[in-house]
């Protein structure tokens, strides 16, 4: 008798079981993604680092000077 109740409940049970596994699969590729991105400036700024550490010298209060203006960019 309450049949169709039991079959639309478990349509509904299965349609948000659904749009939360969307929502999981959004934000783990969001926090990917923003990884990523971390990453690839971690990557320019080592890589700025270490070229300026060759033209600058060994010099600890230039390259402190440098890393304070490439912090204001």
């Amino acid at each position: 008798m309450f049949g169709w109740i039991k079959r639309t409940a478990l349509w509904i049970a299965g349609l948000a079981a659904l749009v939360f596994a969307a929502w999981i699969a959004g934000r783990r590729d969001q926090r990917q993604e923003s990884a990523r991105e971390e990453a690839e400036s971690y990557i320019e700024t080592r890589k700025e680092i270490d070229n300026a550490e060759k033209t600058i010298g060994d010099d600890p209060n230039v390259l402190r000077e440098w890393l304070r203006e490439r912090g204001k960019q």
